[in-house]
């Protein structure tokens, strides 16, 4: 069976403001520097061990295309200025 437990982690964030929210997700993803990644939401389980790296050596680790598992955090409105 295969086991995927991650040994290393690091944090990144962004903003993406478009009047369609695909879009706008999308430039969230550009933002924060993973909108060439295939991003797959996971739960918020960090196990025993797991390193939190600094966001650019954590980025060299990836390449363009790749399965990348993550924790994301959403917040989104079609009111205009409301966050």
């Amino acid at each position: 069976m295969l086991q995927l437990v991650p040994t290393r982690a690091f944090f990144t964030k962004g903003v993406g403001i478009h009047k369609d929210y695909l879009a706008s997700f999308e430039d969230a993803l550009r933002d924060a520097g993973i909108a060439a990644l295939n991003v797959v939401t996971i739960s918020s389980i960090m196990p025993p061990g797991c390193k939190i790296v600094p966001k650019k050596a954590g980025l060299k680790e990836l390449h363009d295309g790749q399965v990348a598992f993550c924790v994301m955090s959403r917040q989104a409105t079609n009111e205009y200025r409301r966050m």
